[in-house]
């Protein structure tokens, strides 16, 4: 069976698919070829000593030696297409497949100069991604770790707020979204990982999914912290998500969170090797709308269980497959998440997530961090 010649031209630290086949983090634009089950890797000076000491190819070429190989007239203008031109015509290359997000410019420029290009654009450029490794569960169980410490940092300081006319205050001051934040990123920075779009929302806030929360936090509403690091080490992500409340809760946000945390358990009850995912989504809808959580249009505002039970997790945040209301089939090896949520604008919002890894008769939850509503 004849293979197809793989072009991808990216920086590894934005594309998952360059990392995952090179093991190498670059924050620069390289040239990365796969040719007859041989991985090729065009870099600059820059990078080139540290890539053939790092990078798991089995060919590293200087972007600049291969300059000097152009007309003199052409070098000072010339582009990273014209050293895959080179590459190309070394290999007796005619065709490439490239990934759905391979820039139109370059295709262009390779389809004139000859190169039949044709791009492949369901899921991951490289599909053995969705079936995670002994090695890559334990990077996520890694992340994981890192990420409920930070959890369960940001969940001490709400439980030892004291509550002073419905605010939190902290240490004589109003504890703020913005001072959780810091303190859950600062940690995660210690410990090896970058955070980004933290979520620490409260109250109205927590009604919408992905606001990130701001300002003082109050006393007997939801507070939703959903934190989501990256390793700068391996680049696997953690995530997770606790719903927390400070203060007495309405009798009807405490039915809301017992609602989604046994959402969540019938949710891991069903995910096993071959369900689809549209059964265990369709499930948690069923159970949540069985308990009186209507999902739809509400006073003019989506309101309900308005996203999806998971997704994949791994060098990317979100990557297949979802847990959605898909065709998607769960298959043994996939890690996804399970974070079932309701949101209302009057009550404000719950969610609560875990990993878990797909197993032929079940599922292995990673995630270690302790679900209390009342801290």
């Amino acid at each position: 069976m004849k293979q197809d010649t793989l072009l991808i031209i990216d920086s590894s630290e934005n594309n998952a698919d360059l990392y995952y086949r090179t093991r190498f983090f670059v924050p620069d634009p390289a040239i990365f070829i796969e040719h007859k089950g041989q991985k090729i890797l065009v870099l600059s000076d820059l990078e080139l000593d540290r890539g053939k000491r790092e990078a798991q190819v089995d060919i590293v070429i200087s972007l600049s030696e291969y300059r000097k190989m152009l007309p003199a007239k052409k070098q000072a203008k010339s582009g990273l297409i014209d050293i895959v031109d080179l590459v190309f015509k070394e290999l007796k290359v005619k065709s490439a497949v490239v990934p759905g997000r391979f820039p139109i410019k370059y295709a262009d420029e390779l389809r004139k100069l000859g190169y039949r290009i044709g791009y492949k654009n369901i899921g991951p450029f490289f599909e053995e991604r969705l079936k995670k490794t002994a090695q890559e569960i334990g990077f996520i169980r890694d992340a994981l770790k890192k990420t409920a410490k930070s959890m369960e940092l940001a969940i001490g300081m709400i439980a030892s707020s004291e509550i002073k006319k419905d605010k939190l205050f902290l240490n004589g001051k109003v504890l703020t979204s913005e001072k959780i934040k810091g303190e859950i990123n600062a940690e995660l920075s210690r410990s090896g990982f970058t955070a980004e779009h933290t979520i620490v929302a409260c109250g109205i806030q927590s009604s919408m999914p992905h606001h990130r929360g701001e300002g003082p936090l109050f006393a007997g509403q939801a507070i939703v912290i959903d934190i989501f690091p990256r390793s700068q080490e391996n680049g696997y992500f953690g995530d997770m998500t606790r719903t927390v409340v400070k203060g007495e809760p309405s009798k009807e946000l405490e039915r809301m969170y017992q609602t989604v945390l046994k959402g969540q358990k019938l949710g891991m009850s069903l995910i096993k090797d071959g369900v689809k995912a549209k059964e265990v989504h369709g499930a948690i809808v069923g159970f949540f709308k069985k308990n009186g959580f209507e999902t739809g249009n509400i006073d003019g505002k989506q309101q309900g269980f308005i996203h999806s039970t998971g997704h994949g997790l791994g060098l990317e945040i979100h990557e297949p497959p979802r847990v959605s209301s898909g065709d998607e089939v769960l298959e043994e090896g996939n890690v996804v998440t399970v974070e079932p949520g309701l949101y209302y604008e009057n009550l404000g919002g719950v969610r609560i997530e875990d990993v878990v890894v797909v197993k032929k008769d079940g599922c292995l939850n990673l995630t270690r961090c302790p679900k209390r509503f009342r801290v």
